[in-house]
């Protein structure tokens, strides 16, 4: 029996477009984002299986998703992207925090340039 996933794709730069070519239901917002939008997007991501979402998309709704995924029983695979601006996201630096705060020592940080 094959179970249709549903699979979102966020973003506010054109690059977001090229998900639809994967099936992605893409939906285009502000860079700046309203009140009302950013519930609009949670909403989205919390109805959805997977979602894509551009990192500064993500910057400005992590804080109400963080209030709200420690309470959803099967939370989306939420995949951050860099925007076509940016090289990459801070989701590796909120790792390192969160792994640094669970251990309860501040671990190395090891960059590569």
């Amino acid at each position: 029996m094959l179970v249709a996933v549903s699979v979102v794709a966020i973003g506010a730069t054109p690059a977001i477009d090229s998900m639809l070519l994967l099936g992605f239901k893409v939906i285009k917002v502000p860079e700046r984002l309203g009140e009302s939008t950013q519930e609009e997007i949670v909403s989205a991501l919390l109805e959805s299986k997977v979602a894509v979402v551009e990192e500064p998309i993500y910057a400005q709704i992590s804080e109400k998703l963080g209030r709200l995924l420690p309470y959803v029983k099967e939370p989306p695979l939420l995949v951050v992207v860099p925007s076509h601006e940016q090289l990459s996201t801070r989701r590796l630096e909120e790792l390192y925090q969160r792994l640094s705060y669970a251990v309860g020592v501040r671990l190395k940080w090891m960059r590569r340039e």
